[in-house]
């Protein structure tokens, strides 16, 4: 019996090490410190895992004969660009979780199919406060909230917790349970939230294109407001508020603006800035409604004591860089000349070339695993042009040499949503259109960019809410190896037929 056990323990500990490497030299890719406040999900929060790096050692698809497409349309209020999965119920499922514009949505996928089982409406101006963040908590419960401000009618965001009206029932109705109105505290609009490693929320307010201070706040689920700090804007034309933001195990947080990066530190009291690195993130790129600085929400590369620890994130000039600040600048190192300190490196992105004036040609934030990133280029929502630019990239960070290296490049693919890498298939994931009209869902290998996976996802030509437009989505993959993404109005599903 003792060496039976001891052969089981070594063959689990074999499959953990399999599990959580990836192709990185010979090195085993360590994962993000798990945050013990969200559900015990695959796909708990969006990004996947604080740190915003949306990988996972979880397997996806490898061979499209083995897959295929189940979609589920009618859902109403537009797309939701966070997909999520519960943790299980007693009786073993877990659910889909959905919140756009006007609507909260639990997804069963049972043997009844994918299916709609309770909504709950938020809003009912989808067009005035249009948002997609929201987030989970333990024991199924989750946040969402409308965005809505409109100060002179002393309209004000306000964030509902929400649980089932039944508990441990994932077929019940959903019901709101408190309400928190940042109107109460004078807050502007707030649009970006994340759960921190103490439990508690994390909120950041835009400032209306420079015209307020931003405000960022503590929130506990009971809704007391712990903690507020304001941050002015340097002169009259930085703009907060376009990005989501990434959460270390420290509860230190990292807001993009147009000028500059800020880590933004909690004690569990207060709160204060702990660096700002300066940086033109707009430069000669766009500057329309959406085109903010940088498109991307900076991710958090590099886990476990005395390696390097960066923030990646793509700037907004007409051709993208991806650039790495130091979290933790060494002593050794002596700058970039003519750049702020904590600017690690920067590599123009050869596939991420200006499209319009309205988004970035990098929207979609990097994705990473290890310390390699992929990266794509946008097309806003396909629905709304003929023509797609393509380009898929892999970048290194050389930890020796402290540098960037393009590790390859795709250019017959477009991929316009958020990629999601898998070290238990090699690959990396995403779906995008050929022509006018077809959709298709890729896997590429994360050692080479060769396409590996292609499955035809289904022919649609309508402009608002294509069922098959991927504008920005998350992928997630169950522990199952099926793949959900939402697009227009639906929920897709590639599922395994083994």
């Amino acid at each position: 019996m003792k060496k039976t056990s001891l052969l089981t323990v070594i063959g689990l500990s074999l499959i953990l090490l399999s599990s959580l490497s990836a192709q990185n030299g010979t090195s085993v890719v360590e994962m993000p410190p798990k945050n013990p406040h969200l559900p015990d999900s695959p796909w708990p929060t969006y990004h996947r895992n604080n740190y915003r790096q949306a990988s996972t050692q979880y397997p996806g698809p490898v061979n499209a004969t083995e897959y295929e497409i189940k979609v589920l349309k009618g859902i109403k209020g537009g797309t939701s660009c966070w997909t999520n999965l519960t943790d299980t119920y007693p009786d073993g499922q877990r659910l889909l979780l959905l919140s756009n514009s006007t609507h909260v949505y639990k997804v069963a996928d049972d043997d009844k199919g994918l299916r709609i089982v309770a909504k709950q409406r938020i809003d009912k101006d989808w067009l005035k406060s249009f948002g997609w963040n929201y987030l989970q908590g333990k024991d199924h419960s989750w946040f969402t909230y409308d965005p809505k401000y409109d100060p002179k009618k002393k309209e004000y965001t306000r964030l509902f917790r929400l649980e089932d009206a039944v508990r441990n029932d994932p077929y019940s109705d959903i019901v709101v349970k408190d309400t928190f109105n940042f109107g109460k505290y004078d807050i502007n609009k707030v649009q970006h939230y994340g759960m921190n490693y103490s439990g508690q929320i994390v909120f950041a307010s835009d400032n209306d294109k420079g015209k307020n201070p931003c405000t960022v706040g503590i929130i506990s689920q009971e809704f007391e407001l712990l903690a507020s700090m304001q941050i002015e804007p340097i002169g009259n034309d930085e703009i907060f508020g376009h990005n989501a933001f990434p959460i270390d195990e420290h509860n230190s947080f990292y807001l993009v603006t147009t000028k500059r990066l800020l880590r933004v530190d909690w004690d569990g009291e207060e709160l204060s800035i702990g660096w700002e690195a300066f940086y033109d993130f707009v430069g000669d790129g766009p500057t329309g409604k959406f085109a903010e600085g940088s498109g991307t929400t900076p991710t958090l590369m590099g886990v476990g004591e005395g390696n390097d620890k960066l923030v990646v994130l793509a700037d907004g000039h007409s051709l993208n860089n991806l650039l790495a600040f130091w979290r933790e600048v060494p002593e050794d190192w002596k700058g970039i000349p003519g750049a702020d300190r904590r600017l690690a490196g920067k590599i123009k992105l050869p596939a991420a070339k200006r499209f319009s004036d309205t988004f970035q040609s990098i929207e979609n934030s990097p994705s990473v695993m290890g310390y390699d990133v992929a990266i794509a280029q946008f097309n806003g929502f396909l629905g709304q042009g003929n023509n797609t630019m393509k380009g898929v990239q892999k970048i290194h960070w050389n930890t020796e040499k402290n540098v960037f290296e393009l590790s390859w490049v795709n250019t017959d693919i477009n991929m316009n949503g958020i990629l999601t890498i898998s070290s238990g298939s090699n690959m990396v994931y995403g779906s995008g259109r050929e022509d006018k009209c077809s959709y298709y869902y890729y896997g590429l290998d994360w050692d080479t960019g060769e396409l590996k996976f292609r499955k035809h996802l289904g022919k649609a030509c309508r402009k608002l809410f294509n069922p098959y437009d991927d504008g920005g989505n998350n992928n997630v993959i169950d522990d199952k190896g099926n793949i959900y993404f939402s697009g227009g109005g639906s929920v897709i599903k590639l599922q395994s037929k083994l």
